[in-house]
């Protein structure tokens, strides 16, 4: 006869898994999303229809996704450039996204940046400084005591991290509500010589090494960066690898990256049938909604 689970031990489960099904079907939704959308903007980019595509987002949908979903209206968000997947998931609207990739021509005046500010969303341009906005609006979260963070991803390598020491610097003396997500490679940081244990600190500041590609993995961390940036107990930088080999055998932590090295999307639905949670039922209706979502957005472009 199975062993008859106690209270104790249902509890214990419940902290270990942290995250509910609901949780990691909404992340796999997004990923999803992700995908489809980095298809549709290749596409159009190769019929030459929009002047960039999304490659620098390529692979990078289990972090997006995974780091930003719990994000609320009130948190700002500033991106990296030309990577726009995390603004999709923070809510910025398909046309928006696609307009600002379209041809200048097709473009109107204003219309991206009003959108993103109204969404608390920021990336470098000529008239915005993102790290000056990410410690203006810390720092006014820090007073205001309402749990608002600020987020901000930085483009990959050790050169790109460098620049932003001093925002890093200063959001840990001040102890603001920031999260930093790096997207790091494990080569770049072997040769740097850089701890990824998560006691490791940078400029004070806890700095935690995942697997970008793992959204489980992601989840976790992200989800402690945020809850510690609300209850103002500083800032935290998530270093998200993403090339690491897989290890072998699985740890037993419930993390994707054994399960499919290459692909975050594909991993995240082996995971999730692990579960007993087959997406699989969940993807027909999921892709034929958002195709006719991007359907609409992007009849700016045949005009």
């Amino acid at each position: 006869m199975p062993k008859k689970q106690t209270e104790t031990d249902k509890a214990s489960e419940k902290t270990f898994s942290l995250i509910s099904n609901e949780k990691l079907l909404a992340i796999y939704a997004a990923m999803l999303k992700c995908r489809l959308l980095e298809q549709r903007a290749t596409s159009l980019f190769q019929h030459g229809q929009l002047d960039s595509d999304l490659h620098n987002s390529a692979g990078r949908e289990a972090t997006a996704a995974a780091a930003v979903i719990d994000l609320e209206p009130a948190d700002t968000l500033c991106i990296a450039p030309n990577d726009w997947l995390a603004a999709f998931v923070k809510g910025m609207s398909l046309e928006t996204l696609f307009r600002a990739l379209a041809p200048t021509a097709l473009q109107v005046a204003g219309a991206v940046q009003i959108e993103a500010e109204h969404k608390n969303i920021y990336h470098e341009s000529g008239t915005c400084d993102v790290q000056q906005v990410l410690l203006d609006r810390a720092s006014a979260a820090s007073a205001e005591k309402k749990g608002a963070v600020a987020a901000a991803f930085i483009p990959s390598g050790t050169g790109s991290l460098a620049q932003w020491h001093k925002t890093i610097q200063s959001a840990g003396s001040k102890k603001l509500p920031a999260i930093f997500i790096h997207y790091s490679e494990a080569a770049q940081e072997s040769q740097a010589g850089r701890s990824t244990k998560p006691e490791a600190l940078l400029h004070g500041v806890p700095s935690i090494g995942v697997d970008g590609r793992d959204p489980v993995a992601v989840y976790r961390v992200a989800y402690e960066a945020i809850v510690r940036a609300r209850q103002l107990r500083g800032a935290t930088l998530l270093e998200c690898i993403i090339d690491i080999q897989p290890s072998s055998p699985n740890d037993g932590r419930g993390t994707t990256t054994d399960l499919i090295a290459s692909d975050p999307v594909a991993a995240m639905e082996t995971y999730l049938k692990s579960k007993g949670i087959n997406a699989e039922t969940h993807n027909p209706e999921i892709i034929a909604a958002f195709n006719r979502d991007l359907d609409l957005a992007t009849r700016f472009l045949d005009k």
